[in-house]
């Protein structure tokens, strides 16, 4: 019987790739058999451990540069992703651009920053990947991460969460548009992460968060960059060949107490 949970043999991009949650879902896709480009703004020394860590697993990796807000950009991009790889069976759309700010001192640039790169570069990304997809006809996923942001507001997530909600809107619509070509959408939605979490070592306990946060959270520990990639998996492969148009929470339960 043939494993539900492999993606051997398939061809991932993972955009925002390099660091933190990326490099989680990019390690986490590798270790299911995929090789994997990543894309992040700038080629460093993050994006060189990420394609190096990938190698050691015996899969294929490249870093594809780009600025996912600019549709000539993310074209390029995936033409030679799929020059390099021969074709595309699952993204992974997951940069966080823009930083938190109160409502009445939110700046138009901070706001133009979160929508650009974390709703309208999700679709450019998509879009793309979707095309050449329904070209090569054998189907395909395309998983975003959002937020419980996008749920639930907290103070100071004006712009994030307008993102995040839109992501998941994003989400639902290419289901219903996608899904006669095969093609899965789903969303995840990650809740208080330890982002520097080492892949493939124990999960974090409380660390560095506020006591009475932290106890509210029903699992009582943060989640991991290798939470999210594994979640990822899950919706990419057989195992799930039915879900598509759903928001996972990856959150230890922190929406379920949520007021």
């Amino acid at each position: 019987m043939s494993d539900p949970y492999s993606l051997q043999g398939k061809k991932a991009f993972v955009t925002g790739g390099k660091r933190r949650i990326g490099r989680g879902i990019a390690l986490a896709l590798a270790e299911a058999g995929c090789d994997v480009g990543i894309n992040d703004l700038h080629a460093d020394a993050d994006g060189e451990e990420t394609l190096r860590q990938i190698r050691q697993m015996g899969r294929e990796a490249e870093f594809f540069p780009g600025d996912i807000s600019d549709p000539a950009t993310v074209e390029e991009m995936f033409a030679a992703f799929l020059a390099r790889f021969g074709g595309i069976d699952i993204l992974a759309n997951n940069p966080y651009g823009g930083t938190g700010q109160a409502f009445l001192e939110l700046t138009e640039k901070n706001w133009d920053l979160n929508l650009d790169i974390g709703l309208k570069g999700f679709f450019l990304c998509s879009q793309q990947a979707a095309r050449a997809m329904v070209e090569r006809g054998a189907g395909g996923c395309i998983v975003s991460t959002s937020s419980v942001h996008g749920r639930r507001a907290w103070k100071g997530d004006t712009a994030y969460g307008a993102a995040k909600a839109g992501v998941l809107r994003l989400t639902e619509s290419m289901a219903v548009d996608l899904g006669e070509h095969g093609i899965r959408c789903n969303a995840i939605l990650p809740g208080h992460m330890d982002t520097d979490h080492l892949f493939g070592t124990p999960a974090p306990e409380r660390g560095s968060i506020d006591k009475k946060f932290f106890n509210s959270i029903p699992l009582r520990r943060q989640g991991t960059p290798e939470d999210i990639g594994r979640a990822v998996v899950f919706l990419c492969s057989p195992a799930a060949g039915c879900i598509t148009g759903v928001s996972l929470p990856v959150d230890g339960g922190l929406l379920a107490t949520a007021p």
